[in-house]
């Protein structure tokens, strides 16, 4: 399956030359755009909170980790940086959905409404649904996930989609060549249990050098470490304490992927760039959490130093 609507990419490398090191505010001048060319301000749910601080460097820590891994000697591979960033913002849904399910945080709930009960409510109203698929693994469906991708009756305030398509608009795309994502929810539902599952297929030549699923495996991790950490990176006072929600996650990466985005906009086309987030977001938002490594081991390589992960 090609992404939709894109049938252009820039003939450029698709290395960047060196590490991408710019920091890039994320105050309100940071759009994103539902259904219109009039991108509007993120209002930022920790704005104004003793949890700001924690945020703005995870923010930065998250960038700064994504392209110090993916580094080689000749940069880093534009395409991974994005599906590595995709990856991961649609596991960070995943995770937030189950914070909001263990909180009662769901339409129709009660706070003391029993699990049975409240699994019954998602199933009965399409907000949250399991699936087993052919290989025995299970996938997770529903209007709680889908919230954090795309514009939904039960959407969040932003959704990634949102923010990138808000960033695009503010490069010079029009909303209407923004790729469809439709499609690429229809090909998750009709490929999982089978070993199409996750596997992107972008416009020649990009080819990005792993799948959202390795690239989940490969740094959710060190990211749930990032997200929970509480020591104010050694060395931050006012961080030390607090980390980031769950809640708050998905933005969080949904940010880091709009940095990302705007960084490749001179390497890859910017619509192109877009669509290898979403199918990525889109995918690995169906995944189990059981059969993700959740655990960064002791002994792991060591994070960008402080000085690349201060806050914006």
């Amino acid at each position: 399956m090609s992404f939709p609507l894109l049938r252009a990419i820039k003939a450029a490398a698709l290395m960047f030359a060196g590490a991408l090191t710019a920091a890039v505010p994320t105050g309100a001048t940071v759009a994103h755009a539902a259904s219109s060319n009039e991108p509007q301000p993120i209002r930022y749910p920790w704005a104004g909170t003793d949890d700001l601080v924690a945020v703005n460097l995870a923010i930065g820590s998250l960038r700064d980790t994504l392209t110090m891994r993916l580094t080689s000697e000749r940069g880093v591979h534009a395409e991974t940086l994005l599906v590595s960033i995709g990856a991961i913002a649609g596991f960070a849904a995943r995770a937030a959905v189950d914070e909001r399910i263990k909180n009662r945080d769901v339409p129709g709930a009660t706070k003391d409404m029993p699990r049975l009960e409240l699994s019954k409510l998602m199933f009965d109203r399409g907000l949250a649904v399991s699936v087993t698929g052919k290989s025995g693994e299970k996938y997770y469906f529903g209007d709680l996930i889908n919230g954090y991708m795309v514009k939904q009756s039960t959407t969040v305030d932003y959704h990634l989609f949102g923010v990138l398509a808000g960033t695009a608009i503010q490069m010079g795309v029009k909303y209407e060549d923004l790729p469809d994502c439709i499609p690429m929810f229809d090909r998750a539902s009709k490929t999982i249990g089978t070993p199409e599952f996750g596997i992107l297929h972008p416009p020649k030549p990009l080819s990005p050098q792993i799948t959202p699923r390795e690239a989940l495996e490969k740094f959710w991790p060190e990211v749930k470490f990032i997200f929970e950490r509480t020591d104010g990176q050694r060395s931050v006072t006012p961080a030390k304490g607090h980390n980031v929600k769950p809640e708050y996650w998905p933005l969080v990466a949904a940010l880091v992927a709009r940095q990302h985005l705007q960084f490749t906009k001179d390497i890859i086309d910017p619509r192109v760039a877009v669509a290898l987030i979403m199918e990525s977001a889109i995918m690995m938002s169906k995944v189990d959490p059981e059969t993700v490594p959740q655990q960064w081991p002791a002994g792991a390589p060591p994070q960008p130093p402080l000085k690349r992960a201060q806050a914006n």
